[in-house]
């Protein structure tokens, strides 16, 4: 994300991020209007995602950037959540694990498989990275989603050979992709 804040247009967006861990991203982003949500008493509201979309009553934002839990339950309750309040693109990172290693939960879990339904089983307009493990941009309108069986039980080998066969974007072509949407 570290390059976005740059992009044309984004200083009159909205921005929710939620899990913001250190901040680090957060602070680098130049929107309008931000909001943060992390259980670790550093966001603009301490608590779950789930009990922060929970009290909202009509706020919309123009960007939302998911990065809390990457356990696939939560990333779909996440995602869910997010594409009934987002109206431009929803982010979700760390959803192409580099190795194994990094299914573990500590690091990307198996948030990879909630990939595989977004690209395998829907039109969305989908943008993933081929670095920032995956990060990846979903183009508005899109819908809730429901993982089928083909992705719950999907095992990381079959993953990888299913996102080798995919198409993957650079920063530089997210960047103009943005750039052209006017974001």
């Amino acid at each position: 994300m570290r390059n976005y804040k740059s992009l044309a247009g984004i200083e009159a967006c909205s921005y929710l991020e939620l899990g913001i861990r250190d901040n680090k991203n957060f602070e680098k982003i130049n929107c309008k209007q931000l909001f943060s949500v992390d259980i670790n008493g550093r966001a603009m509201f301490t608590g779950t995602t789930d009990d922060y979309f929970a009290q909202l009553t009509d706020q919309e934002f123009d960007i939302i950037f998911i990065d809390a839990n990457h356990d696939a339950e939560y990333v779909v309750r996440d995602f869910n959540n997010s594409v009934q309040r987002c109206s431009q693109w929803v982010l979700m990172h760390d959803m192409i694990p580099p190795s194994v290693k990094y299914t573990a939960s500590k690091f990307c879990s198996d948030s990879f498989r909630v990939l595989h339904h977004l690209l395998s089983q829907t039109k969305f307009e989908i943008y993933p990275m081929n670095e920032n493990y995956g990060l990846t941009l979903i183009k508005m309108p899109a819908e809730t989603i429901v993982l089928g069986d083909s992705s719950i039980n999907l095992p990381f080998d079959q993953f990888q050979e299913f996102i080798a066969a995919q198409r993957l974007y650079t920063r530089d072509e997210i960047i103009q992709l943005l750039r052209n949407q006017n974001v």
